[in-house]
């Protein structure tokens, strides 16, 4: 599990499944437990999926839990990069979008 440093920006590409639930979209985190969004189109679903995957990422910090996903890329304040491995997605590839967060 990560925990997030001070000072630094982490950057997480995550896996989100997107569904047609005939009315509009569901999208779901499958590696977020309870990460569940909404929205009438595909691209709305995704929006409000990102929103809510940094506000989760954010409370986890806040309250010193781990993260359940690993980091793609740590900024560090006095700009130095480091990239790390790119985990696997948990989504069937099929119904996968890839999103990048800044938290």
């Amino acid at each position: 599990m990560f925990k997030k440093r001070s000072h630094v920006k982490t950057v997480f590409e995550i896996g989100i499944c997107v569904e047609n639930d005939g009315e509009g979209f569901h999208a779901f985190c499958p590696a977020l437990k309870g990460l569940h969004v909404d929205g009438d189109t595909k691209e709305e679903a995704l929006e409000n999926a990102r929103k809510a995957v940094i506000l989760y990422l954010q409370s986890l910090i806040k309250h010193n839990e781990p993260i359940p996903i690993a980091p793609v890329q740590t900024v560090s304040s006095t700009g130095a990069q480091e990239t790390l491995q790119t985990p696997t997605p948990a989504c069937p590839p099929k119904c996968i979008e890839n999103i990048l967060v800044y938290v």
